[in-house]
C-alpha cells in the first residue's frame, strides 16, 4: 500500500508540476499581449498556444483522476487541496482561451490579433490569473523545494497593474480617494516574484487598491470554515439496515396507527408551512434517533417534498450532527454554525459577502502575503453574526431546510442551543426556515419541544424495523437461516421475543445478533438459540458490562483494558494540545502500541520503509484486537470526506472518491451510551484501570508508538526540511512524554532521544550551519530564526517548552558528566538559556500547545546552574526576537507584567495552575536564586518601565493572592538590606 501513495504522490506531483508549465506559458502570452498596446497590430507568439491549452486539459483529466481516487493513494491532504486548486485554475484557462479562440489567427506561425484579444480576454482577468499562480506556484514550491521552477518564471514589472474604474464598480469612494492622495499605499510588491503590468501610455486609469479575485477570497473563507472532522460523524452514523425506515416514504399501508401518524405529520411538515418550522425527533438512548436523522437528511423523497414547500424558489438542505465522544468542533456550537456556513456557502458562495461584509472587504485589499499570514479563530460571536447575515440575504429568495442530530450531545448550556432554533423559528423569514432536531428525552428538550411544536417518540415507531433487521441478519448464519426455514414459527417466535426484550432500543437488537451469530454453533438447537437470548440483559449497561467482563477471561479483559487505556490517554493529550483531528486513534498508531516486546525494535531499528506484508499483518492484528476485546463496542472508522477540502457534498456519490488508506482508520466508540457506561469513574473505568499489565503506561506507549512509525514509514523514505509535515506528531509524541507516569525501565529519555536522532536522520541539513537542526525550525518564523541568536541544544529547549522535567534533569546530569555543554562558537551571541524557556508560559497557556511553567523543573533549573545553556536568574543573555540584553529574571517579570495587562492572572485562582503555582516560582527565583531584587523592567511599546516590585505590586490587586503580598514584602525587605 505504501507504494500505491508514494506512486500516485508522485504522478500527482508530475501532473501539478505539468500543468504549472502550460499555463505560465498560457498566462505569459496574455501577460505580453496586455503589456503592449492594442492598436500594435498581430501579435507572434513563440509557440502554438493550442498546444499548450491541450496539455494543460491534459494535466488537468489527470488530476481528476487522480482526485477522484485521492483519499485512499495521495497521502498529504496538501497535496490534495494543490490538485484541487490546479483544477478549478485549469478550468478557468480552457474557458478563458475558449472565449478568446476568435482572435487566434489562421497564419503561418502562432498570431493573436491583440485588439481582438483585449476585448476577449479583460485585463482584470489576467491579473486574477497572475495572482493564482503566483500563490501556487509558492505553495508548491515550500512544499517541495526540490522540484525545478525553470519554467515556472511570470513576467517580471516595475509597477502593479491597475485597472479601470469599471471592474470596481464597487470599491469604496473614499478608499479610492485615499488612494490617489497616497499613491505609495496602493503599491503590492507581495507576491513571491514582483508581478504585473507596466502602465502602458494609451490607459492612465485612477489609481485604486488592487482586489484579489473573489474566487480567490471566496475560497479563503471556505477553507477557514471547514474543519477535517466536519462529516465524520455523519459518515459514522450506522445507516439503515435494508427495508428499514423505507415505510415513511413508500406509500405503502401502515397498519400500526403510531406510524401512520408519524408518517402523516411529518409528510405534511415537509411539504407545508402549516405545522411551523421545527420538527422534534426523541427516543431513548440507543433507539435509533441519528440513523432516523441521517435516512430523513439524505432521502431524495425528502428533496421532493421540501420543493413542494419551496414552490418555484430554490432552496437548500444543511446537516450536522452532534457528537460528544468526537471533537471539540463536532460537539460545539462553532463547529455547529461553521459546518452550517460552509454547506450553505458553498452552494451559494455570491452569499459570503453578505455574511462577513466587513472581514470579506479587508481580505480582499490585502496581499496575498497577508493572507496566508493570517490565522482566523472563529468566535461564537462571530460565526452567529454571520448566520443571522446569511440567513437574511438568503431567505428572501431561497427555502432553507436544517437536519441538527444529538442536541442532547451538545457540549454547552443545553437551553442556549435551544434558544438558539427556537428564535430563528419565530423570525420575519422563519417561513422559509425549517428545523428538524433530534436528541434525548431529556427534561430540557421535553419542556422546550414536547408540546409546542410537532413531534415523534422514535421507541414506538421502529418495532417492525427492528423486526425485519434482526430476521435479516440472524438469516445471514446458515445453521440458523436453516432452523428457520424448518420451523417458520419459531422464528416469528424467536425474533418477536429478541424486539420485545429490546423495548425500542435498536443498539440492544444489533448487540445481541451480532452475539448470537458469534456463539451459535452447528450443533445447537432451538432451545439452545432461546437460552442465549435468555442470557442478555435487558438493560444497555448491563449488557455491556457482560460483554467485557462476563464473556471474557481475565487475559483477555487486560487486553481491553491496555486499549482502552491508549484510547483515553490520546483524548487527553489531544484536548491538552487542543489538536481535534488527532482526537481518536488510528489503527496505525495502536498497531505500534499494543505490544510489550518493541521497546528494543524503538531503540535499535533502522529507518525501513514498511513493506505491504508488515503492513497488512499490523492492521489485522490491530483490527482484531479492537473488534473482539471490545466484542463490537468499538468501531473502525473510515473517513470518507476530507472536511477541509472544498469538495461538493456528495463528491464519494458522484465522482467515486475511494476511501482512505486503511491503516488510518480511527478507532471509535459505536454509539455514546458505550462511551458514557465505560468513562463512568467508579465503574467500568477504575474496573478497566485496576486490570491493566502490570507496568503499563499508555502515554510512554503512544510515545513509544512515533518513534516507531518514523523508523517504519508508510511512504518512501525522503530527507527534507518540511517541520509542518512531523510537527503534529512531534506534538503528540512529547506531550504524552510529559504525561508519563510509570517508567519502571526508564524508557522516556531514551525513546525521546531516539526520537530526535530519528527525526535528525531525516532532517536535509545545511553543512554551512553550525546550529541546523530540525528542533530550531519549531522556535518562531523563519525571518525571526534567520536573525536570531543561535539555539543550542535545540532539543533540549523543546523539551523545556514541553515540560519534560524528568527527561531535562536526567540530560543535563548526562551532559555534565560528558563535559559537553560549552560547544558554544566564537563571538556567537548568548543564547536563550532554559530557565528562560522553563518560565514562558508563567501565568498562562492561552494559545499555545505548551504547559504552564512547572515549579519543579524551575526549581531543578535554578539549583543545577550550567554554563552556556542554563544560566542563573541574574545572567545576562540575547533575547531570541528583540536581540536586546536580557536575563530570566527580568523576562519573567516582563511575563508577569505582560499577563497582567491581557488579563491574564485570574483572581483567586486556587487551581493547580492557578496563583500558587507562580507565586513557588517567583519565590524560587528570589530565595534560591537570589534574584535581583532592584532589577528594572524597561519600557516598550505597552508598558512604561516599572521596578521588580512594582511588578508584584501591579498583580498583587489583581491575583488576590496572600503569597504575592508577601513576596513583595520580602523584596521590599531585601531591598533594605542591599
Amino acid at each position: 500500500m505504501a507504494s500505491v501513495a508514494t506512486s500516485s504522490d508522485q504522478a500527482a506531483w508530475e501532473a501539478i508540476i505539468g500543468f504549472l508549465n502550460a499555463a505560465v506559458d498560457i498566462h505569459n502570452v496574455a501577460h505580453a499581449v496586455h503589456a503592449g498596446s492594442p492598436k500594435s497590430g498581430p501579435i507572434s507568439v513563440d509557440f502554438d498556444l493550442e498546444e499548450r491549452v491541450g496539455q494543460a486539459s491534459l494535466c488537468v483529466l489527470a488530476l481528476l483522476k487522480l482526485f477522484n481516487t485521492a483519499s485512499s493513494t495521495v497521502g498529504n491532504a496538501i497535496t490534495l487541496r494543490l490538485m484541487h486548486s490546479c483544477v478549478k485554475i485549469g478550468q478557468g484557462i480552457v474557458a478563458q482561451v475558449d472565449l478568446a479562440r476568435p482572435s487566434l489567427l489562421d497564419a503561418d506561425s502562432p498570431q493573436i490579433d491583440a485588439e481582438q484579444f483585449y476585448a476577449l480576454w479583460s485585463r482584470a482577468d489576467v491579473v486574477a490569473l497572475n495572482e493564482r499562480l503566483t500563490e501556487l506556484i509558492a505553495r508548491c514550491q515550500e512544499l517541495k523545494p526540490s522540484i525545478s521552477t525553470d519554467r515556472l518564471k511570470l513576467p517580471e514589472s516595475p509597477s502593479g497593474l491597475t485597472i479601470s474604474n469599471s471592474t470596481n464598480d464597487g470599491l469604496n469612494t473614499e478608499l479610492q480617494k485615499k488612494s490617489r492622495d497616497h499613491p505609495d499605499e496602493g503599491s503590492d510588491d507581495h507576491l513571491g516574484t514582483n508581478i504585473g503590468f507596466e502602465r502602458s501610455n494609451y490607459d492612465k486609469p485612477p489609481l485604486v487598491p488592487k482586489l484579489a479575485p473573489i474566487g480567490l477570497i471566496n475560497d479563503f473563507f471556505l477553507e477557514t470554515l471547514a474543519f477535517k472532522s466536519m462529516y465524520d460523524r455523519e459518515d459514522e452514523v450506522t445507516e439503515a439496515h435494508t427495508k428499514t425506515l423505507e415505510w415513511i416514504f413508500d406509500n405503502t399501508a401502515v397498519d400500526d396507527q403510531l406510524q401512520k401518524h408519524f408518517r402523516d405529520e411529518f409528510i405534511l411538515w415537509l411539504k407545508t408551512n402549516n405545522l411551523g418550522p421545527i420538527y422534534w425527533i426523541t427516543g431513548k438512548p440507543g433507539s435509533g434517533k441519528s440513523t432516523l436523522t441521517g435516512f430523513l437528511y439524505q432521502h431524495s423523497t425528502t428533496k421532493k417534498l421540501l420543493q413542494q414547500w419551496a414552490g418555484d424558489r430554490p432552496f437548500l438542505v444543511a446537516g450536522f450532527f452532534f457528537w460528544t465522544s468526537g471533537t471539540r468542533d463536532q460537539r460545539s456550537q462553532a463547529g455547529l454554525l461553521r459546518s452550517l456556513l460552509h454547506q450553505l456557502l458553498s452552494a451559494n458562495p455570491h452569499l459570503i459577502p453578505a455574511a462577513f461584509p466587513t472581514l470579506w472587504n479587508r481580505l480582499r485589499q490585502m496581499s496575498t502575503k497577508e493572507r496566508v499570514r493570517l490565522s482566523l479563530e472563529w468566535s461564537v460571536p462571530d460565526l452567529m453574526d454571520a448566520f443571522h447575515l446569511l440567513l437574511d440575504a438568503a431567505l428572501p429568495t431561497m427555502n432553507i431546510c436544517l437536519f441538527i442530530d444529538g442536541l442532547d450531545e451538545f457540549d454547552g448550556d443545553h437551553t442556549s442551543i435551544i434558544d438558539f432554533f427556537k428564535t430563528l423559528s419565530v423570525g420575519h423569514n422563519s417561513h422559509a426556515l425549517k428545523m428538524c432536531l433530534s436528541s434525548r428525552p431529556w427534561t430540557v428538550f421535553s419542556d422546550a419541544f414536547e408540546h409546542d411544536v410537532p413531534n415523534g417518540r422514535l421507541q414506538d415507531l421502529t418495532h417492525d424495523d427492528m423486526y425485519q433487521y434482526a430476521k435479516d441478519e440472524l438469516r445471514n448464519n446458515h445453521y440458523i437461516k436453516k432452523a428457520f426455514r424448518k420451523d417458520p414459527a419459531f422464528e416469528h417466535d424467536f425474533v418477536e421475543n429478541l424486539v420485545q426484550q429490546a423495548d425500542g432500543v435498536f443498539l440492544w437488537v444489533r448487540l445481541a445478533v451480532e452475539r448470537i451469530l458469534h456463539l451459535m454453533e452447528k450443533t445447537h438447537s432451538n432451545e439452545d438459540l432461546n437460552f442465549i437470548v435468555s442470557s442478555f440483559p435487558r438493560e444497555l449497561d448491563d449488557f455491556f458490562e457482560k460483554l467485557i467482563f462476563k464473556d471474557q477471561t481475565l487475559a483477555h479483559i487486560t487486553e481491553a483494558a491496555d486499549l482502552f487505556r491508549l484510547m483515553c490517554a490520546r483524548e487527553v493529550v489531544a484536548d491538552f494540545i487542543k489538536d481535534d483531528s488527532s482526537n481518536s486513534l488510528t489503527a496505525w498508531e495502536v498497531a505500534f502500541a499494543l505490544n510489550s516486546d518493541e521497546d528494543n525494535s524503538a531503540l535499535q531499528a533502522q529507518v525501513k520503509q514498511a513493506s505491504l506484508e508488515e503492513i497488512v499483518s499490523r492492521y489485522q492484528m490491530t483490527a482484531e484486537r479492537v473488534q473482539t476485546r471490545f466484542v463490537g463496542l468499538l468501531n473502525l472508522h473510515r473517513r470518507r470526506r476530507l472536511g477541509n477540502l472544498r469538495v461538493p457534498r456528495f463528491v464519494d456519490e458522484k465522482h467515486g472518491v475511494a476511501e482512505p488508506f486503511f491503516v488510518y482508520d480511527k478507532v471509535t466508540y459505536i454509539h455514546r451510551t458505550v462511551r458514557d457506561w465505560l468513562m463512568n469513574a467508579s465503574g467500568a473505568y477504575k474496573r478497566l484501570n485496576a486490570v491493566s499489565t502490570a507496568g503499563f503506561d499508555p502515554h510512554l506507549r503512544l510515545l513509544r508508538s512515533y518513534v516507531l512509525r518514523l523508523k517504519h514509514p508508510l511512504e518512501e523514505v525522503e530527507h527534507h526540511r518540511r517541520l509542518d509535515e512531523w510537527y503534529p506528531d512531534i506534538a503528540l509524541a512529547m506531550s504524552h512524554a510529559r504525561y508519563v507516569d510509570t517508567d519502571p525501565s526508564q524508557l522516556q529519555q531514551p525513546f525521546l532521544n531516539e526520537m530526535n536522532k530519528t527525526l535528525s536522520w531525516y532532517w536535509l541539513s545545511k553543512s554551512s550551519d553550525p546550529f541546523d537542526h530540525w528542533a530550531r525550525s519549531a522556535f518562531g518564523s523563519y525571518e525571526i530564526r534567520m536573525k536570531a541568536p543561535p539555539i543550542r541544544r535545540p532539543f533540549l529547549c523543546l523539551a523545556t517548552k514541553f515540560g519534560l522535567t524528568e527527561y531535562v534533569s536526567k540530560e543535563l546530569e548526562d551532559l555534565g558528566q560528558q563535559d559537553g555543554l560549552d560547544d558554544a562558537v566564537d563571538g556567537a551571541p548568548e543564547p536563550t538559556p532554559l530557565l528562560s524557556y522553563a518560565t514562558e508560559f508563567l501565568c498562562s497557556r492561552n494559545k499555545t500547545i505548551f504547559p504552564v511553567s512547572d515549579p519543579s523543573l524551575v526549581e531543578y533549573l535554578i539549583r543545577n546552574p550550567s554554563p552556556k545553556i542554563n544560566l542563573r536568574p541574574n545572567d545576562t543573555y540575547t533575547d531570541f526576537v528583540t536581540h536586546a540584553a536580557r536575563t530570566p529574571w527580568l523576562a519573567l517579570l516582563r511575563h508577569l507584567r505582560d499577563a497582567h495587562r491581557r488579563g491574564w492572572i485570574v483572581k483567586d485562582d486556587s487551581s493547580a495552575d492557578g496563583v500558587s503555582r507562580w507565586e513557588k516560582i517567583v519565590k524560587l527565583f528570589i530565595e534560591v536564586g537570589g534574584a535581583d531584587v532592584n532589577a528594572v523592567v524597561v519600557a516598550d511599546a505597552w508598558d512604561p518601565e516599572i521596578s521588580a516590585v512594582g511588578v508584584l505590586r501591579l498583580v498583587e490587586d489583581a491575583s488576590g493572592g496572600l503569597g504575592v503580598r508577601d513576596i513583595r514584602a520580602l523584596m521590599e525587605k531585601l531591598q533594605v538590606k542591599t
